[in-house]
């Protein structure tokens, strides 16, 4: 709708975008055809066609799906939303050579949401059910790893070493290693 009637369009779009809305294919036509007749240039009409034959290809896939489904969520946005985001989930997942079934597919998805919204760890733990002797044994791995990985000593510097000479002693690095003795 903005890049056919522009961001500032006032009289047309907003009940094209009604009409559209409400289903209403014939109020869409006449709103069209009354905003071509408005148009001068013709690439502002070529621009408009091309609007009018997606919409009227598409005119049965058209809807919020809010509206269609049974108990949409009280926070739930436009898909919009989501295209905005699609690149969390599709990256990494296309254009390697990958091949996903429907299953593998929704369990990457699955664990890509957990990573983002942080709550992969809790419905992971929530969903595994381990007995007391592996609860041990995972806070001993923890507790093992915690020692392994300590941090090292700060470094007090080198106490001896040397820079090799690959360059005449009269050029900049000649002349800087002459100093160092």
């Amino acid at each position: 709708l903005n890049r056919t009637f522009g961001m500032n369009e006032k009289v047309f779009k907003p009940k094209v975008r009604q009409a559209i809305n409400e289903k209403d294919f014939d109020t869409f036509q006449r709103w069209m055809d009354t905003f071509e007749s408005t148009l001068e240039l013709d690439s502002e009409i070529e621009k408009l066609n091309a609007f009018y034959t997606y919409i009227q290809k598409n005119w049965d896939r058209i809807f919020d799906w809010r509206t269609v489904i049974e108990d949409a969520p009280a926070d739930a946005r436009r898909l919009g939303a989501m295209e905005s985001n699609q690149r969390r989930i599709s990256f990494r997942m296309k254009k390697r050579g990958m091949h996903w079934s429907e299953r593998g597919c929704e369990a990457m998805v699955k664990v890509k949401q957990g990573v983002f919204n942080q709550t992969l760890r809790e419905a992971y733990l929530a969903d595994i059910h381990r007995s007391a002797r592996q609860v041990r044994k995972d806070k001993q791995l923890v507790s093992a790893t915690k020692i392994l990985h300590q941090k090292f000593r700060p470094s007090v510097g080198a106490k001896q070493g040397s820079i090799s000479l690959y360059a005449p002693t009269s050029s900049a690095i000649g002349h800087l290693f002459k100093s160092f003795r």
